[in-house]
């Protein structure tokens, strides 16, 4: 399984869409980093930017710059061309060859692409951090949403790292959904726009879901309490569903091929 894994991820990176892909994450990162400073305003709910920004509290606010690039251009792109071109090139019977079960297959797949997720997310979490301490106002201690302590500069990192995990869990989502749709549609266009309008359908159009499209409000309700049981129940079901499925049509196409 390790193996499989390892495997998965090396080529994943040694795609060169991969590669575009983390440029353009870094260059959009940069950008907002660059907008935030000439606008130093924050909103906890996207609608009412009256947060003042500093060093401390400058890097959650970052993520709502780039969500929508990375939640709906590059991991989709990055999920799709894995996930399709294997079952498009018919590489279900390279993998009947190989002494593995069919269900390790795709949870190693699964698995090597969280890592990478991973990644892009935490480059985002270092460029708007380093770039928030030596370009924006300096203090030493800050507040957030929901929290009546004042935070120190050590405890908002810890904050901010905090808030980028919850980012990453809800990427993660993006990913279940990906996999399932790669694994019924083959065709990389398709799938992608499939993506795309199940992620605006469950984000805009239903209730239950919408932190899909609401990360950072969400991020910051977690971690000011505030957030509904919904948002956990949810969000722990679309993952776990998602996993089931995605592995049951997997094992489904292997048998199809």
């Amino acid at each position: 399984m390790n193996r499989l894994i390892a495997s998965e991820f090396q080529r994943i990176w040694k795609n060169r869409q991969t590669i575009l892909l983390l440029v353009f994450c870094i260059v959009i990162t940069i950008v907002s980093c660059i907008w935030r400073y000439a606008y130093p305003a924050g909103s906890y709910d996207a609608v009412n930017y009256n947060v003042e920004l500093n060093r401390l509290n400058f890097a959650p606010f970052i993520f709502y710059g780039v969500r929508l690039e990375l939640m709906y251009i590059i991991l989709p792109i990055m999920y799709i061309n894995s996930i399709s071109h294997e079952i498009y090139m018919g590489a279900f019977r390279i993998y009947a060859t190989r002494p593995y079960k069919k269900h390790e297959f795709i949870i190693s797949k699964i698995i090597a692409l969280a890592l990478v997720t991973f990644i892009f997310v935490f480059i985002v979490f270092a460029i708007s951090t380093i770039f928030g301490y030596l370009f924006m106002p300096k203090v030493s201690k800050v507040k957030f949403y929901n929290i009546q302590h004042e935070f120190s500069m050590m405890q908002a990192f810890l904050y901010t790292i905090k808030f980028y995990i919850i980012q990453f869990v809800i990427c993660l989502c993006v990913l279940g959904l990906s996999v399932v749709i790669g694994t019924i549609i083959s065709n990389f266009v398709i799938s992608i726009f499939a993506i795309i309008a199940s992620i605006i359908a469950l984000g805009f159009h239903t209730k239950l879901f919408e932190f899909i499209n609401y990360t950072t409000t969400y991020g910051f309700y977690a971690l000011g309490n505030n957030a509904p049981i919904s948002f956990y129940i949810s969000l722990g079901m679309f993952l776990t569903i998602s996993l089931v499925i995605s592995t049951f049509l997997w094992r489904r196409k292997d048998y199809l091929c």
